[in-house]
């Protein structure tokens, strides 16, 4: 057992004692769920490669402990739907926001781009003298 270990066997007893009320077969069932659940998300990193920011990342993903256990008391019929155990929003939405701020970002300087070109482009003709001077004839010599 190592202090990665001692993170999850913590988290799950915080959130055993968050479910003091719930009965002990619904608080055995939900409790051997989050561990499962946490078991095969460290099972995905690499053999070694564990880092406690890793395994922190995985417990902040199933939410405070006391919030795990007010989801589980709002379904406290044995005979219902499992509880399904998802990560917070909050990446997703990260992820959103992120792209609408590269979307503006974008728009900006392609909004600035066009507003360069018409200004050092748009008042000429294509032989470089400005559009309201008249043509003039030169006399042959």
């Amino acid at each position: 057992m190592n202090t990665y270990d001692d993170l999850v066997n913590d988290y799950l007893r915080a959130v055993e004692q968050a479910l003091a009320g719930v009965p002990a077969n619904r608080r055995a069932e939900l409790l051997a769920d989050l561990s499962e659940h946490i078991s095969a998300k460290r099972a995905e990193i690499a053999p070694g490669e564990e880092t406690e920011v890793e395994v922190r990342s995985i417990l902040e993903l199933l939410g405070d402990p006391d919030e795990v256990a007010a989801e589980a008391r709002l379904d406290e019929d044995p005979h219902s739907a499992p509880i399904l155990i998802e990560p917070k929003k909050k990446s997703a939405a990260l992820i959103w926001v992120i792209i609408t701020i590269a979307a503006v970002a974008s728009l900006c300087v392609v909004g600035v781009l066009a507003i360069g070109f018409l200004a050092f482009y748009g008042g000429s003709t294509s032989t470089g003298v400005p559009a309201d001077v008249p043509p003039t004839r030169i006399a042959p010599s």
